[in-house]
């Protein structure tokens, strides 16, 4: 299998991001860390005195925050952003098993779609986002920064990363070194694995202030790709299994896929962590908006 190509329209486009950090803003802007253990008190947008960035106007701006020589420049109002004490740090994880590739690597793309508009929503808000790639360890990360300048070092490792095309397991529980129990965490995964990673996500949640997972699900993961005698390969650990393919056996691959999600949204429900099952049918922007709305009675 090719090695997915991960060209510049996966990326949403500046308009999208903007419409949709406006959307989100009140989703993410007011959120308070619920679960106990320390939290370094951190930068955001604010009434504070020193100035921080800038950022689109949205209804309920105070007018006195209206920088009109941005405005005049960008033909759009433009406000500014100043230092306060609440903003939170996040953490974004992107899984890069070999799962991942496959179909035309749908699943990443929407991986990296999703990752890039919550590091430019929260970016916008001026929390601190970091971004960890993991497979059978973590191969990448992009430590946290804030502010415009940062979401072009996420945007620059988004680019450089690709998930890999056969042989790479996924080890969630090897992001939870990397964390110290003071940022929320968003895992972007299809949660392909024998307990459907919920061990990595009980590892997380003792390393986390929050949880997000987003399941990424292909209806293409459960098509079978003939009819008769198939040879089925695991792409992450190479095993081969011979089955004959037909309608019953059609049937029960959807149905385990299924079983797959219920099992991993009810360990989410009793854990306390935010779950969203993604169709890759389903636009970004609805599936993020409709979770982060979900997330605010869960975590």
């Amino acid at each position: 299998m090719a090695q997915p190509h991960l060209n510049p329209a996966t990326l949403p486009a500046q308009s999208e991001l903007q419409a949709f950090a406006r959307t989100a803003a009140h989703l993410l802007a007011e959120r308070r860390v619920r679960s106990p253990g320390a939290r370094v008190v951190k930068r955001r947008p604010g009434v504070g005195m020193q100035h921080l960035d800038h950022r689109d106007y949205v209804p309920g701006d105070e007018v006195r925050h209206i920088d009109w020589r941005q405005t005049a420049r960008r033909r759009r109002p433009i406000v500014r952003q100043f230092e306060s004490e609440t903003a939170t740090d996040w953490t974004v994880l992107l899984d890069l098993s070999s799962s991942m590739a496959t179909h035309g690597a749908s699943k990443w793309r929407a991986a990296v779609a999703g990752a890039a508009a919550m590091s430019y929503a929260l970016l916008e808000l001026g929390h601190r986002v970091g971004l960890l790639a993991f497979g059978r360890s973590v191969s990448t990360e992009c430590p946290r920064g804030r502010g415009r300048t940062h979401y072009a070092s996420v945007v620059r490792t988004l680019g450089a990363l690709r998930p890999v095309a056969t042989g790479e397991p996924s080890d969630l529980g090897a992001c939870g070194r990397r964390l110290h129990g003071d940022s929320a965490v968003v895992v972007f995964s299809d949660f392909l694995a024998d307990d459907e990673m919920r061990g990595g996500l009980a590892a997380l949640l003792e390393r986390s202030s929050s949880l997000h997972a987003l399941q990424i699900a292909d209806p293409a993961d459960a098509t079978l790709p003939a009819t008769g005698e198939v040879d089925l390969v695991d792409v992450e650990t190479g095993a081969r299994i011979t089955a004959l393919a037909d309608g019953r056996a059609a049937a029960l691959a959807v149905e385990e896929r299924a079983e797959l999600a219920r099992r991993l949204r009810a360990f989410c429900q009793r854990s306390g962590i935010a779950f969203t099952a993604w169709d890759v049918a389903r636009p970004w922007q609805q599936t993020l908006i409709e979770h982060l709305a979900r997330a605010r009675s869960v975590c």
